[in-house]
């Protein structure tokens, strides 16, 4: 064996194979013998890029609100922004933190154990020490 046979770095661990599927093989061998007329157009499906859906149901503000909601719920901002006052429609004022949020719905954890759910839209405005969250 020559210099040139020996593995220029040595990595511990098994080896490595990289075999291809033999349906892919078959599939490009067939395209390839398959000849598309070069004056017939191809039809070009529309692709979305973008991983997020738009929701077009809910209101810009609903979308504010929904954001916020989502970003209490999490653990660390559960304990952070204590006492929270949420406006839900009605005339109603809840002291507490988001338990969960869910699509459409919400669930408050209002006093030790009492929950509360509430569809996302029916939440007016959220009142952090004071002063209305933006």
């Amino acid at each position: 064996m020559n210099s040139f046979n020996d593995p220029l770095l040595y990595i511990k661990g098994p080896p490595v194979f990289h075999l291809y599927p033999i349906t892919s093989i078959i599939q490009m061998e067939t395209e390839m013998e398959m000849e598309v007329p070069m004056d017939v157009p191809k039809k070009v499906q529309d692709e979305s890029t973008s991983i997020y859906e738009i929701r077009t149901s809910m209101s810009k503000k609903t979308l504010a609100i929904l954001e916020k909601l989502t970003f209490l719920a999490k653990p660390f901002q559960r304990r952070a922004y204590r006492p929270l006052v949420f406006h839900v429609a009605g005339g109603v004022y809840l002291q507490g933190e988001v338990e969960k949020v869910d699509d459409e719905f919400v669930t408050f954890l209002v006093g030790s154990e009492e929950t509360i759910t509430y569809r996302v839209d029916q939440v007016e405005k959220i009142v952090w020490r004071g002063t209305e969250m933006k």
